[in-house]
């Protein structure tokens, strides 16, 4: 079979248009259309139906995407072996990440790694956070950064580190409303609260193995992102149920303090994941280790990182 006919339907399918594929790739309309006929011909079968300006795949398409998709990913595995052959880590690398914190400690830690391994050609994916796993292997990603523990059991978790979520406000806030002194004080400030698929995401505390609370605060901000609630935290709109790891330079910056600091959740695992029936190549393994060693060392690493930062407004000119 023609590579060059399964790349371009790979390309068509993640695109839904020929046109769009062919401006993303820089290919000609026509290239795109002849080869995507070319696969109809061959298999007698529509590959895509038309709705409204977009294509989607039709049965015979989605069954076809998944083969492919293992097929492009077979062959960058042939690739990439021979790469490392001649010039060691190299090929393209594919990685998935779930939750919202994705830019704030995987694109600090993908650019790092960049700088150690030059060859190597980076493909980010982000997931949703309930993103089944079988979406994940149907995308021939080399591993996914997630939050807990897999539930898949054909997959292989690399601990890297633990995190917890805590209460965090601005000064301002706290010195106009007042600091909270117990988890029942939470009752007389405002929320700002992550908003899950289903309900709002509960405040769960813990000072210790036999003092634990879970609070719904009074909400005067619901988002399903946490950076908008982290933004409404440092503009002093309330108090936010946040990571540690997600306000560090918030807090370093004096934008954010801990309120109630001795109550946080348990914490949790923050993994590597990657499937065990997937081939694991050099440059794969260079960055399992690049990882571990990365988190080990994080706070020594001098590395571009996202926050929030809050800008004083000038007064106009008189």
């Amino acid at each position: 079979m023609d590579l060059s006919l399964i790349d371009s339907f790979v390309k068509v399918a993640d695109a839904r248009s020929i046109s769009a594929a062919a401006r993303l790739h820089r290919l000609p309309k026509s290239t795109l259309s002849h080869r995507i006929r070319q696969l109809e011909d061959q298999f007698g079968v529509e590959l895509f139906v038309r709705e409204g300006h977009n294509l989607h795949v039709t049965d015979a398409g989605s069954e076809l995407l998944l083969h492919a998709r293992r097929i492009q990913a077979s062959y960058d595995d042939a690739s990439t072996a021979m790469a490392e052959i001649r010039h060691g880590v190299a090929g393209t690398l594919r990685v998935g990440s779930t939750g919202e914190f994705g830019t704030t400690i995987t694109s600090e830690l993908l650019y790092a790694f960049r700088q150690q391994y030059p060859q190597v050609v980076l493909d980010v994916v982000f997931l949703t956070t309930h993103q089944p796993f079988a979406d994940v292997t149907e995308m021939a990603l080399d591993g996914v950064f997630h939050w807990g523990e897999p539930s898949d059991v054909d997959y292989i978790s690399r601990r890297l580190a633990t995190a917890s979520y805590g209460l965090y406000a601005s000064p301002a806030y706290l010195a106009h409303h007042g600091t909270p002194q117990v988890p029942d004080d939470l009752s007389e400030h405002r929320g700002l609260v992550f908003r899950q698929p289903i309900r709002p995401q509960s405040w769960y505390l813990a000072k210790d193995k036999r003092s634990d609370v879970s609070i719904l605060a009074p909400a005067t901000c619901l988002a399903n992102d946490y950076w908008t609630l982290k933004y409404f935290a440092v503009a002093g709109e309330g108090i936010a149920y946040l990571p540690g790891f997600f306000v560090e330079t918030e807090c370093q910056s004096n934008l954010l303090v801990p309120v109630l600091p001795d109550w946080r959740s348990p914490e949790t695992a923050i993994n590597l994941i990657y499937s065990r029936r997937r081939h694991v190549s050099r440059r794969f393994r260079a960055f399992i280790e690049f990882c571990i060693e990365f988190y080990r060392e994080r706070e020594h690493e001098q590395v571009p990182r996202y926050y929030v930062e809050k800008v004083k407004r000038e007064e106009p000119r008189r």
